[in-house]
């Protein structure tokens, strides 16, 4: 199947696809339970007496990693007819942080606490680096598998499936190896990412990935010529870029939560893993539920749904105090919003390029859509440790952002063209 078109094959790859991200989330390399920006490396941080600000650096590094890569990534996974083995490769060079951090506490046993927290953020950089490195060719092995037409729910189902193993292995596994003394219980959970990681790399290489079209790779500059082009041609795609901007409120949210509840309100630091599962939770049930908005809707209103719910969670966390049952709540509606923003602007990137390989918008929109995600947790991190401002304060903030963005998406940014083709197209 020289095209690699989705809408004529059986979904056996899609179910292969499946079964690697249930495992990629009970234990893959950043994106697994033991290892999410929202769960245990904070309560790793917090263990070691780090301030807001190097917390606020986790998220900040999590995206920084995800953008470094996208155009780099996207230039070399774009000629080679099958993406499968340059993403597994990724996935093997991403786990060796992991590999590395275990192995540092169990012989320092962290006696310099300020030195593991600096070699975790650099470790980690690599780690986030490496699965950014992973998207431009994990999105178009996705569009030669997945039926266009079901393409949002579809989607969504991986992202459920994948947070579904997020939450057996953060509310089952993990605190079985959290009730180890630390930091032994750090160690383990690390070099089991490691193990986990090399297994779910030789499933990615076991996908009988079909050949996308064979292209000659021209010269770099040419290829960054051909990106910013993207960004050229259509506006709506730009605003979508500038609403993504306005969104962050969301991400900043999902760093500080946890710190919030322990910090603020005495939530155990054992029971971290527990709410990465809950987390996941919300990403399950969205992904089998809201997800189906960005097909009969389109990514538009996904988009709004997100940021509608995770206005939800911000009043929340902001009239309910510690309450152990309503932290629990709002790390659901964390994982709801999460998939409702996944799902939405992977279809608005997808669809906004008429042509079949998909490395370069799914390129340009992660650097794009990123900047904001990157230095606003640090600046609000900075400015809770400097005692500026509070944890509530920054929720207001991050609030008044939502709002923004919902706004700004219902009159200014419209769905793909591609999208309404496809609309056109089966009516």
């Amino acid at each position: 199947m020289a095209n690699g078109n989705a809408q004529e094959q059986s979904l056996k790859n899609y179910y292969m696809y499946n079964v690697f991200g249930f495992f990629n989330g009970v234990g893959g390399t950043v994106w697994g339970s033991f290892t999410y920006f929202v769960g245990i490396p904070i309560a790793l941080l917090l263990y070691l007496g780090a301030s807001a600000t190097q917390i606020g650096m986790v998220t900040a590094i999590f995206w920084l990693g995800f953008a470094l890569p996208q155009i780099p990534s996207a230039y070399y996974t774009e000629s080679p007819k099958k993406k499968k083995y340059i993403l597994g490769w990724c996935i093997i060079l991403s786990s060796l942080t992991w590999l590395i951090l275990g192995l540092y506490l169990m012989v320092t046993q962290a006696s310099n606490p300020q030195l593991a927290i600096w070699l975790f953020l650099i470790l980690f950089l690599w780690a986030c680096t490496l699965t950014g490195a992973f998207m431009p060719g994990n999105f178009t092995l996705l569009f030669k598998i997945i039926p266009t037409a079901r393409l949002g729910h579809l989607i969504g189902i991986i992202f459920a499936i994948q947070f579904g193993g997020i939450a057996i292995g953060g509310g089952l596994i993990a605190p079985k190896l959290m009730s180890i003394q630390a930091p032994m219980n750090f160690v383990a959970l690390f070099l089991t990412t490691f193990v986990i990681s090399i297994i779910i790399s030789l499933i990615m290489f076991s996908i009988d990935e079909p050949e996308g079209e064979e292209k000659q790779r021209g010269s770099f500059g040419a290829f960054l010529g051909e990106c910013i082009n993207v960004i050229k041609r259509d506006r709506n795609f730009r605003r979508f870029l500038v609403a993504k901007w306005i969104m962050t409120g969301h991400a900043v949210m999902v760093g500080f939560i946890l710190a919030f509840a322990i910090k603020d309100h005495g939530f155990p630091l054992e029971k971290s893993s527990y709410m990465i599962s809950l987390h996941a939770l919300g990403l399950f049930i969205g992904g089998f539920t809201i997800t189906k908005i960005a097909d009969k809707y389109g990514p538009k209103y996904m988009m709004m749904t997100a940021q509608i719910i995770a206005l939800i969670y911000t009043v929340l966390a902001l009239i309910t105090g510690g309450s152990t049952v309503m932290i629990y709540l709002i790390f659901i509606l964390t994982g709801l919003s999460q998939i409702g923003d996944n799902v939405g602007y992977t279809n608005m990137c997808l669809f906004s390029e008429p042509g079949p390989d998909k490395s370069k918008i799914v390129a340009v929109t992660n650097v794009g859509i990123i900047p904001f995600m990157i230095f606003l947790p640090i600046i609000m991190g900075k400015l809770i440790t400097a005692g500026v401002m509070g944890y509530k304060e920054m929720f207001i903030i991050n609030g008044v952002l939502m709002v923004l963005a919902i706004l700004f998406i219902w009159k200014a940014v419209d769905n793909p063209e591609g999208y309404k083709k496809l609309v056109a197209q089966s009516s």
